[in-house]
């Protein structure tokens, strides 16, 4: 049922930029902390593979970081079959 109720990335983006999603919720320490994780972790997953920094100023990497977030915290990565052939065909 959570795809058809779950907002387009793209959208949540737009949102977030325009400022219309600044509701504080009790648990802000928490996400504070994983979040710091998570952009450890992309980090030096970025630095072992040799992807420049800046590619973190591109418009397609916060929707696929709100993509990934709304899948589910049981999101399997692609597999390099997916990446090479099945999405550089679509």
């Amino acid at each position: 049922m959570d795809p058809f109720f779950t907002p387009n990335a793209d959208m949540v983006v737009q949102n977030r930029k325009s400022g219309m999603m600044n509701q504080t919720t009790i648990n802000d320490a928490y996400k504070k902390k994983a979040r710091e994780r998570a952009c450890m972790l992309m980090t030096k997953w970025m630095y072992k593979a040799a992807i420049p920094f800046n590619a973190i100023t591109y418009p397609s990497f916060q929707p696929m970081i709100e993509a990934i977030g709304q899948y589910d915290v049981s999101m399997k990565g692609p597999t390099l079959h997916e990446v090479r052939v099945t999405n550089l065909e679509k």
